[in-house]
């Protein structure tokens, strides 16, 4: 019974420390592109070049046209890449730091926000990779980039227990991140990332993306960016749903293996 009451005390701390945890997300940034002549700019070149191919293939075998389906996949794929670290490289989290932990007496949930920081930086990088392929096809709206930000903050939220989960787990389970990144490349397939979901539904294979919770995940956030609109009100309470799923899930793990985790390091 006192796990939660001390695992909120210590959730508390580290957001009072927020320095700590902003400081060395960023440095795990640097530390990736260490000694590279662009640095970060890679991420944005290396996706540039796969939407681009990506799209026209695609583009040529469903028969989209450029100006719906280049949009729409650098749009999903740039929020996709932010969902699938959050379940792959957080597994990671706490093994990483593990000498931070066994030296330092900063609450661990600081790991947690510097894999947040770092990841977020990532979607930060990419995101803006949107805005001229929408100049390019006339289809920019900045009304649409602000209502997309109430559900860029659902996704944030999602994220955090996302890496809450697997940072506790990947602890306890070192197949975690590899099985994870299994299941997540047969996911990027069912879902609606590379394809709009109305071909599904053309398809009558609507169900697919319909009990599909990374469908409104991104769709809170995309829609807007593409449509200039609020997405369907059902696909904010799916989300909400979800995440508060999540976060429920995230505080029985973390409430059971919290006071272990030095431990199991």
């Amino acid at each position: 019974m006192q796990a939660m009451p001390q695992l909120l005390s210590d959730s508390w701390q580290s957001l009072r420390v927020w320095r700590v945890w902003m400081f060395l997300g960023v440095q795990d940034i640097k530390a990736r592109f260490r000694r590279s002549a662009i640095g970060p700019l890679w991420i944005l070149l290396n996706m540039s070049l796969f939407v681009v191919g990506a799209g026209v293939l695609y583009g040529v075998m469903i028969n989209q046209p450029m100006k719906i389906l280049l949009p729409y996949l650098v749009t999903g794929f740039t929020l996709w890449g932010f969902i699938v670290s959050s379940l792959t490289e957080s597994g990671w989290a706490f093994v990483n730091a593990e000498g931070y932990i066994k030296q330092f007496c900063y609450p661990k949930q600081i790991y947690l926000l510097r894999t947040l920081v770092s990841s977020t930086i990532i979607l930060l990088i990419t995101l803006p990779a949107i805005i001229p392929v929408q100049l390019f096809f006339r289809s920019f709206s900045i009304v649409g980039w602000l209502l997309a930000v109430p559900g860029l903050l659902l996704l944030l939220l999602a994220v955090l227990g996302h890496i809450t989960v697997c940072a506790y787990l990947g602890v306890r389970f070192r197949d975690l991140p590899h099985a994870a990144n299994g299941i997540l490349q047969v996911a990027f397939f069912v879902t609606p990332v590379m394809f709009p979901a109305k071909l599904l539904q053309e398809r009558h294979l609507a169900l697919i993306y319909q009990v599909n919770p990374f469908y409104y995940l991104l769709e809170v956030a995309r829609h807007p960016i593409l449509q200039g609109e609020f997405a369907a009100p059902e696909t904010y309470a799916f989300a909400v749903l979800y995440i508060l799923l999540v976060w429920g899930f995230a505080g029985l793990v973390a409430r059971s293996l919290d006071a272990r985790i030095v431990i199991l390091l």
